[in-house]
């Protein structure tokens, strides 16, 4: 399959890392656009937050990779569930608080 060449592996790393830059660069810009007033342990809370994210697909699509669809299923969903209320409860620390 062609992405499993040895040429699309780097470049698929090399444009998740991009992206991740992006967004992790852009952060701060999009709440001054927003008139957020975000503390450092806001920032942390985001941080863990997207790592939990980055998680959730990280391990779920690493699991459909491996031939198991519902682990992979069963993974994202649960996981996904919990990245929700966290988020949820996140955006109401930052708006609030």
């Amino acid at each position: 399959m062609i992405i499993y060449s040895p040429f699309f592996k780097p470049v698929f790393w090399i444009i998740m890392g991009l992206l991740y830059a992006l967004v992790i660069a852009g952060a701060p810009l999009w709440a001054q656009d927003l008139g957020l007033n975000i503390t450092w342990w806001k920032w942390i809370l985001s941080a863990l937050w997207y790592g939990l994210l980055s998680f959730t697909f990280a391990g779920g699509f690493t699991l459909l990779g491996e031939k198991e669809p519902g682990a992979c299923d069963r993974f994202i969903r649960y996981h996904m569930i919990i990245v929700i209320v966290t988020g949820a409860v996140l955006g109401f620390l930052i708006k609030a608080v």
